[in-house]
Order: C-alpha cells, then structure tokens, then sequence
C-alpha cells in the first residue's frame, strides 16, 4: 500500500500556478533570509567604518534582525491568517524594503542597529506568509516537494549572503548589500498583486493577546545581552545572571498567557503533534550552529588568513551551491517517507565537517587540503536536513494552521540564529577578536557538538513516517 500511495503521489501533476505563487513568494524570502547572513562578511568593513565600537556592540547590527524577526513571526502569522497572507505578504515586503533603505543609509552604528529592527519588522511579515500562500496551491501529495524547494532557495539564501555579499562589498561598498533589496521589492509587489491569491484562517483576532509580543522580545533580547557580554562582564556577575532569569521569567509568563488566553500569540495546540515539536526543537538546535557557521568562516578567512573580503566571500561559494543541489534532491526524496533518515544523516554529515574545520585549519593558509573538503561535507549535511526539517515540522498541520504552525517554527530558527551569532563571539573570545585561529577552533568544537546532539535527540524523538501524530 505504501509502494502504492508513493506512485499516486508521484503522478499527481502540479499546476503552473502553483510553481509561480511558490517561485515568487521564495524570492521575496530569499532577500529575507539573504539578509541575515550577509553581514557575515561585511562585518569586518563595518566595524572599520565605525572603528571605537566594540564588536559585541556592532554584533547588535546581526542579532537586532534575528531578535526583532524571532519576536513578531508568530503575531505576524496570526496577523496574516486574520488580515490576508496576501495583504500582509505585500505590507511586510514595503517595510523590509523601507528598513534596507535606512540601513543603507546610517551615519552610526546606532542608527543602522535601529534600521535593521525595521527590516526585521518586515521579513516577520514576509516569510511565514510567503509559504502559506504557495502550499495550498500545490496538491496535499506534492507538498512535502514544495516545502523541499521553499526550504532549499532558504538554504540558498542563507549561504549565498556571505559570497554575493562580498562581491558587492567589494563593487559598492557595505551599505550597497542594503540598497540592492528595493529594486527587488518593486519586482515583487508588481506580479504578486497579479499571481498571488488572497486567504486567510480561522481566527477571529477578537482578543488577540498584544500583550506577550514586547514581553516575547525582552525575554529574546535579555538572553542574546547574557550571551554576548558574558565574557566580558563574567558568566557569574548579577548583570548576566539578572539576564538568563530575566529571559526565562519573561518566557514563562508568555507560555502561560498563551495557555489561558482566548486568542494566544503562541498557539500552544500545534505542540501536541509529536511531529511538529519535535521538529521545531531540532531547528532551534541546528539553526544555532548554522548561524554560527556562516558567522565565523568568512571572519576566519578575513582576520586569521588575512584575506580580502572579495577572496573570503567566493572561499565559501562552493558550500551554498551545495546545499542548494542537495537540498533540491532531499525534497523528493522525503516524498518517499525518507524524513527521519535523511535529516539525521544530515546532520551527522554537518558535525563531521565542522570538526574537520576545527582539526586541520590553522594560520597557515591550504584552502583545497583543509577547507573545502570539510566544507562540502558540511554543505551536504546541511543540504539534506535544514530545508527537510520543515517538511518535518508542517507533515500533518491543518490547512488553517500553516501560517501559525511556519511562523512558530520559523521562530524556533531565528531565535537559534541569534543564538548562534552571539555564542560564537562568546566563545572565540579575546583570541578571535585578535585575529588567532585558536578562538575559531573553539567555537567549531562547541558547534560541533550542538550539532551531535541535535542529530541524536530527532533520530530517537521523531517519531516514525508511518506513525499517527501523537
């Protein structure tokens, strides 16, 4: 029966619509996600630009679009599901363009800290609407595949920052990966308002709990403070430990208003599918190594190999090429109930690589011997489980609950992000500012490790393919 339910799957034809409504919301999320990583490499000409300011400081520029963005997915989402994915698609992509502007255009650290909070306000909007406006066009056989493609223009995204980045860096400027984003804007407003159709959910929005988005964030923001300055205050200090209560206090308080409220932020319902838990755990602890990945190998090149920041962005093209091929063939495979394998190995391949990182990279320079191979497995390892582990997630949410469901686990990835980002400036300490290999050599290990436990906790939580949510 099995066998038989692949074959039907497989036959079913996908209409035209339905691969334009999934190309042109991809794209608007590709400058998202784009936009997250790209810093990466421009950091190290920021932080020349405004020379004085501490990097922990500056690092506010990565983490500010991480926080803001993980803060308001869920409201987006219930936003969307009330308002229109449609409308609200279109709004978040004006504002994300309007951010970028700003961005492009700051005359200090503070200002361009304050402008990429708006971009996040944007890319909120943006990107758990942009799946939820493509997935029902596609039959329920074939939606697993359109997840696999969202997912893998994701991944794309998401490597393809740090190289494309710094040719433009290299062309313009830092400020022109800002400006680049608003032609795009406009192409995408255009057709969408032609080919996207409008939906929405179930809620009313009545009562819709206001409350816990500002609590949500400085829970967020109170727990990033704790991890960047912690070296630097001391791990035990009253500040940083005021910080982790801080943050674990706000979190209860918006688990439990979301537990009694008629129309809560976080839709705590969804959690009862084993599935979909289980899922948004694992991308929280993959994302954190990911994000710490694409932070610290472009910084590695510019500040341990000396090289330009031209150089250190096409060093790591190969990785993102990868993972895009890999992720597109991981989409078809986890039609054929290939989810659990296919994410574990996954991200078994991405610790292997991160280690070899860690043993064999040193001051002196040998990128064919001692990076790119590690890098390639890495960027299989990742190919194959970051864009699968939302197919994992969404197997079995209602149609009324993608745009919930995709923002609460999209939150999950960008909390883990900006987690990733400050552990890794945690870690490496006065020897990565400094420019010494040995700080990068300790952040690998630890992202190593984030990444064994993340493969081991889904290979025995997930539960089986064939098995019924719990």
């Amino acid at each position: 029966m099995q066998a038989g339910a692949v074959g039907a799957a497989q036959e079913v034809a996908v209409p035209r619509r339905a691969w334009y409504a999934l190309m042109l919301t991809s794209f608007g999320q590709f400058f998202v996600i784009f936009d997250s990583t790209v810093l990466n490499v421009g950091f190290a000409s920021i932080e020349r630009d405004f020379s004085g300011v501490a990097r922990t400081t500056l690092a506010w520029a990565l983490t500010s679009y991480s926080i803001g963005t993980a803060s308001l997915l869920l409201l987006a989402g219930r936003i969307a599901d009330l308002f229109g994915r449609k409308r609200v698609f279109l709004v978040g992509i004006s504002i994300f363009a309007l951010g970028s502007l700003g961005a492009g255009l700051s005359p200090n650290v503070g200002f361009l800290i304050a402008t990429r909070a708006i971009q996040s306000v944007g890319g909120a909007l943006m990107v758990p609407t942009s799946i939820a406006l493509a997935l029902p066009e596609f039959p329920p056989e074939r939606r697993s595949l359109a997840v696999g493609v969202w997912g893998s223009i994701a991944a794309l995204a998401g490597g393809l920052g740090p190289p494309l980045g710094a040719g433009v860096i290299e062309l313009g400027g830092w400020r022109w990966i800002f400006f680049i984003n608003i032609p795009v804007v406009v192409i995408v407003v255009v057709l969408g308002r032609k080919v996207l159709r409008e939906s929405k959910g179930s809620s009313t929005g009545a009562r819709l709990d206001m409350v816990s988005v500002p609590l949500g964030t400085i829970g967020l923001a109170l727990l990033t403070l704790g991890v960047l300055e912690g070296e630097k205050w001391g791990w035990t200090s009253p500040s940083i430990i005021g910080c982790f209560v801080g943050a674990v206090v706000f979190g209860v308080v918006v688990v439990r208003r979301s537990s009694t409220h008629s129309e809560p932020l976080l839709d705590l319902s969804i959690f009862r599918h084993r599935r979909f838990s289980t899922a948004s755990i694992a991308t929280f602890t993959l994302n954190l190594p990911v994000a710490g990945f694409w932070f610290s190998a472009p910084l590695f090149c510019q500040t341990v190999w000396h090289w330009s920041v031209l150089k250190s962005g096409f060093a790591i093209m190969p990785t993102p090429v990868i993972i895009f091929v890999t992720a597109t063939i991981a989409g078809r495979w986890s039609d054929r109930g290939l989810i659990k394998p296919i994410i574990a190995a996954g991200v078994a391949c991405c610790a292997v690589g991160i280690v070899g990182l860690a043993i064999f990279l040193d001051a002196e320079a040998n990128y064919w011997a001692h990076y790119l191979p590690f890098a390639a497995i890495y960027g299989v390892g990742l190919g194959l489980s970051w864009s699968t582990l939302t197919a994992a997630a969404l197997i079995g949410i209602d149609h009324e609950k993608f745009g919930v469901a995709n923002g609460t686990n999209l939150t999950f990835r960008q909390v883990g992000g900006a987690m990733g980002v400050a552990m890794s400036i945690a870690v490496a300490g006065q020897a990565g500012v400094a420019g010494s290999a040995s700080g990068f050599h300790r952040v690998w290990v630890v992202l190593a490790v984030w990444m064994v436990f993340t493969a081991a906790f889904f290979l025995f939580t997930y539960p089986r393919q064939e098995a019924l949510d719990a």
